[in-house]
């Protein structure tokens, strides 16, 4: 019987080999030959649809295919050390290259470039491995769901908290847009651009009504704010001290005029994130999380060990 589990389990662990040593390969493939994933094209409404069809495929593997090849393997511990291990270094990755814009990015030349290190969060490879961390960490957040347990709320704050912080930005990723738009003070505008040089009109115009500009003895510029007028209506700017308007919308001061004593215009970032406040509920499932583990305590842990050594 011992021999029996142990041959499955050696059968899983060569199985979960292939099958994420075949993703890595395919996923570095296919971004050599068709470039970085294309997130423009699953935009709203595709996103929601997809997300939603990837719950109700969670959801029906677990309750109905758990004893097929493909949800033991996901399900395996094992799994863990291959999807965060991918995740892990695709971060590393992240840190070694400078991250630069996708026109940017497609100017640059060689292997580096090929596998998408300058633009890597929008690589197949680091969506491929992304993909497979979700999946893997929905499995085994279902499989907690269903098994009793004192310590299961969190495990489940935890687990379920990180998979929606998760979840969120990589869906937000197909929705998300930066615009940059240049607010003149002698006319009011509403042409911005986008990260690609595209142009893009807002619904309102934005207009520069004042400007200040604090410097440093030696005549840098040390501090600067800017009262803009966004259909009339006025917004206070600060570096650093954005202004949101609606639902995951902030508008972010980056620059302005420094050839003029009087700054004729500045340049306003907008940055939209319809699942910000999302993630922002995955990150505080996580805190709560970790606050019932601080509740528990390693004396409680010790405690509860050494009465089981008694038993």
């Amino acid at each position: 019987s011992t021999q029996g589990v142990s041959s499955a389990a050696s059968d899983v662990y060569k199985r979960q080999n292939l099958l994420f040593s075949l993703l890595l390969l395919l996923s570095v493939a296919i971004q050599c030959v068709f470039g970085n994933f294309p997130f423009d094209f699953f935009a709203f409404p595709l996103d929601a649809i997809v997300a939603l069809l990837w719950i109700a495929l969670l959801w029906y593997g677990y309750k109905e295919l758990r004893t097929s090849a493909v949800i033991r393997i996901l399900l395996a511990p094992s799994s863990t050390r291959w999807t965060l291990g991918w995740f892990l270094a695709g971060c590393l990755i992240i840190g070694l290259f400078p991250q630069l814009s996708v026109r940017e990015a497609a100017e640059k030349q060689g292997l580096f470039s090929l596998l998408g290190c300058y633009n890597f969060m929008s690589s197949w490879i680091f969506v491929t491995g992304l993909f497979g961390l979700l999946t893997h960490l929905g499995l085994i957040t279902l499989r907690r769901c269903f098994t009793p347990g004192r310590k299961r709320w969190r495990f489940l704050l935890n687990h379920a908290g990180l998979w929606l912080a998760l979840f969120s930005g990589f869906l937000g990723s197909a929705s998300e847009q930066t615009l940059r738009i240049p607010v003149f003070r002698d006319a009011p505008n509403n042409e911005a651009f986008t990260s690609k040089g595209e142009r893009v009109f807002l619904d309102k115009p934005l207009q520069l009504t004042g400007f200040t500009v604090e410097h440093y003895d030696n005549g840098t510029p040390r501090y600067f704010f800017a009262e803009i007028s966004l259909d009339g209506k006025p917004v206070h700017l600060e570096v650093n001290h954005p202004y949101s308007r609606g639902w995951g919308e902030d508008y972010y001061l980056t620059s302005y005029d420094v050839q003029s004593p009087e700054p004729a215009y500045c340049v306003v970032q907008i940055v939209r994130e319809p699942l910000k406040y999302v993630m922002l509920v995955g990150i505080v499932m996580m805190l709560c999380g970790g606050f019932l583990l601080f509740l528990e305590g390693p004396e409680k842990q010790n405690k509860s060990q050494s009465f089981r050594r008694i038993d």
